[in-house]
């Protein structure tokens, strides 16, 4: 079921123009975009630093996103 719902997904994505995950990140790191990772998921996934993408600043959690995200503009992606 996954895998349909991701093949279905990464087509609808290609009708509308829409960039893939890896390519939509780049354009925003390029863009000068602060990214996080979140800290909660990144344990779950059991993933390593190595696993982000070279635009991600760092790991934080939630209580760590609403201190640095005061007074800024936000995009939860």
């Amino acid at each position: 079921m996954t895998a349909m719902a991701t093949k279905m997904m990464k087509k609808q994505m290609a009708d509308l123009d829409i960039p893939d995950v890896p390519e939509f990140l780049d354009l925003l790191s390029a863009a000068g975009v602060h990214m996080y990772a979140c800290r909660l998921s990144f344990a779950m996934m059991k993933m390593i630093e190595a696993d982000l993408h070279p635009g991600v600043q760092g790991v934080i959690s939630a209580a760590d996103f609403i201190e640095i995200s005061a007074n800024a503009q936000t995009i939860f992606i």
